[in-house]
């Protein structure tokens, strides 16, 4: 088709091409909303806590051991854990509506396991009570940081 074309019709074609693409854009633009909301509505648990407790402790606590992984009863006192337990709860709602997408969820969730329950994760200072000792809570310590010099984002 472009062989045809004289060079004085190109932008009649260019034109009418970018309104296809405009036209197609603006249909998917009208269709997401929908597709946020139904996602968004159908939520199985409403809270990261309700999914830390409903889903991720009767599945996974298990592993906790003390020694090589880590728990805290208080764990929603460690800024990192809520942050990616938050991550994991919200990135489970998503696959869990997608048919394959527990499969990818499993990827993630192993990598954040590590981080989360490992012995370098937030929790290992941190035990549950047991008969003879009582529970411990440490909240690690941010590192230090400076300010960056006036106009260095600029």
């Amino acid at each position: 088709m472009t062989g045809d074309l004289r060079p004085d019709e190109l932008p009649s074609v260019v034109a009418a091409l970018q309104t296809q693409v405009a036209e197609l854009t603006q249909r998917l633009d009208d269709q997401a909303p929908t597709v946020l909301t139904q996602q968004a509505g159908t939520l199985k648990f409403p809270t990261v806590e309700a999914w830390v407790h409903g889903m991720f402790l009767p599945m996974f606590g298990w592993r906790v051991d003390g020694q090589r992984w880590h728990w805290c009863p208080q764990w929603w006192r460690h800024a990192e854990a809520i942050w990616r337990l938050e991550t994991l709860w919200r990135s489970w709602e998503a696959a869990r509506l997608i048919a394959t997408g527990m499969s990818n969820w499993s990827v993630e969730l192993d990598r954040q396991l590590r981080e989360l329950l490992g012995e370098d994760g937030p929790f290992r200072q941190c035990r549950a009570a047991e008969d003879d000792r009582d529970a411990r809570h440490a909240e690690l310590p941010p590192a230090a940081a400076e300010p960056a010099p006036e106009g260095w984002w600029d």
